[in-house]
């Protein structure tokens, strides 16, 4: 016989607490998240986010989502309620995220938020992440040490402006400087700091829409020039010529709507995703049935990460593993959709290298898929008709199943066009819902599309005036 024993946060007869990760998101970009901090976010109950932590982060995961952004002059929750919105999910039990931008010690609060955890019983852990100055320095090219010109660094923080601090080292980095960065500079010359000091201000570091203002801290302390959270400013001497022409600054940024990211190798662009729709279950009953006749079909065919996403997610619900597909040819007509499938350890039958649906269907002609009975798990939105029409025509027959709604995108971050050089449209509907949020393209940018009728659709939205 066993006997359990209470963990140090329980007393016999009482309810269990949960356990509380506090977590850096790192600056911007959403890969700079560590492994661990992906992980623990696929298992939490509940993510409680700040402003910092972008949508694209975000929505990777399944759990409850409370957004507890916080900016000067404009805080959705106060700290004090953020910390008892953090008390009040662990006490309920659950596996509570708090997620916050750069590091959880460096100017994130997150020693407040442990105390306040401290003093309920509740045990938790910190995993760091990368800080604003690092990922700044490191997506600016702007070494924050260097042999012989840096060997010490300081981070500061521009508020509050009557106590900001100068401290004596080589490198001086400011957090929070978008509405102070000119009492920053004058501090920073009362201290004795020459005009010929080399300046960098770099606003929305690591994201698509990085910008860097340069020059001297004679000029930037003359220069009116507007600037929005976050922002961060650098002063030193290891301030290089590379900046204006860095490897970030290189690369193509790309805006996808929807899930097909193919054909963007990370080595020369930068992808900013735009997802074209709201996403909602299907209708249970609707599933369920299919899978009770499941082996009246030969192929399962996926055309997009969700298809395979929420097709899994209805068949785990029905009682069934990847066994239960032991007999099926499994297809994909998108990387996106392959590559979710090996999460499954599903790897395709079929996939052809491309996005193109004439190319596509070429394939599927060169590799006999005829005479099938085709399962195409995919959306309510119809943008798979050109497909079904043309496997229909190699003499298959399709059977389209709603496995996820696709409704009117709802736009969260407005995205800056201004630093978008090519958009990529996957869908209609993905056109449609780009329209329903940016009237217009800037001619600057180009335009592609995954397919004749997405191509059409583009055409007659944004073209046609």
């Amino acid at each position: 016989m066993t006997t359990s024993v209470p963990s140090h946060n329980e007393t016999p007869g009482t309810h269990r607490k949960g356990y509380v990760y506090i977590i850096g998101a790192g600056p911007g970009d959403p890969e700079l998240l560590t492994l661990k901090g992906e992980r623990v976010l696929r298992e939490a109950d509940v993510i409680l986010y700040d402003d910092l932590v972008s949508s694209e982060l975000i929505e990777r995961f399944h759990a409850q989502k409370i957004y507890t952004g916080k900016r000067k002059d404009s805080h959705h929750f106060e700290q004090d309620e953020i910390n008892e919105e953090i008390v009040r999910h662990a006490l309920q039990g659950k596996k509570v995220a708090r997620l916050k931008g750069g590091d959880p010690f460096v100017f994130g609060r997150g020693g407040e938020e442990i105390e306040v955890l401290r003093n309920n019983g509740i045990g938790y852990e910190i995993i760091p992440g990368i800080t604003a100055a690092h990922g700044a320095s490191a997506y600016t090219e702007i070494p924050l040490t260097m042999r012989k010109i840096s060997s010490s660094v300081a981070f500061c923080t521009g508020h509050p402006i009557n106590k900001i601090q100068v401290p004596d080292a080589d490198t001086l980095v400011y957090y929070m400087v978008a509405s102070s960065v000119h009492d920053v500079l004058d501090a920073v010359v009362n201290k004795g700091w020459k005009d010929d000091t080399k300046v960098a201000i770099v606003q929305n570091a690591t994201r698509y829409n990085q910008k860097i203002f340069t020059g001297t801290l004679g000029e930037l302390r003359k220069r009116e020039k507007a600037l929005y959270s976050p922002a961060l400013l650098i002063l030193g001497a290891n301030i290089n010529q590379f900046i204006e022409n860095n490897w970030y600054s290189k690369k193509k940024k790309v805006l996808i709507t929807g899930d097909n990211e193919m054909g963007f190798n990370s080595e020369k662009y930068i992808v900013v995703p735009f997802p074209c729709h709201r996403v909602e279950g299907a209708d249970q009953d609707t599933v369920n049935q299919c899978f009770k006749t499941i082996d009246d079909y030969s192929v399962l065919l996926f055309p997009s990460r969700l298809s395979v996403t929420y097709f899994f997610r209805y068949m785990h619900e029905f009682g069934k593993d990847v066994r239960f597909l032991g007999n099926h040819k499994i297809y994909t007509s998108s990387h996106a959709a392959y590559t979710e499938l090996l999460k499954y350890g599903v790897i395709a039958d079929l996939h052809p290298e491309t996005e193109r649906s004439g190319e596509m269907i070429t394939i599927f002609r060169e590799k006999g898929v005829e005479h099938e009975n085709i399962l195409l798990p995919c959306s309510n939105n119809g943008n798979n008709e050109y497909l079904t029409l043309a496997l229909t025509a190699l003499h298959n027959r399709v059977t389209p199943l709603s496995v996820y709604y696709q409704g009117s995108h709802k736009q969260g971050e407005t995205l800056d066009l201004d630093f978008i050089d090519e958009i990529y449209f996957s869908s209609p509907a993905c056109v449609r819902n780009f329209k329903s949020c940016y009237k217009t393209i800037p001619e600057k940018i180009t335009v592609t599309t995954a397919n004749n009728t997405t191509e059409n659709e583009f055409r007659m939205l944004f073209m046609n005036h």
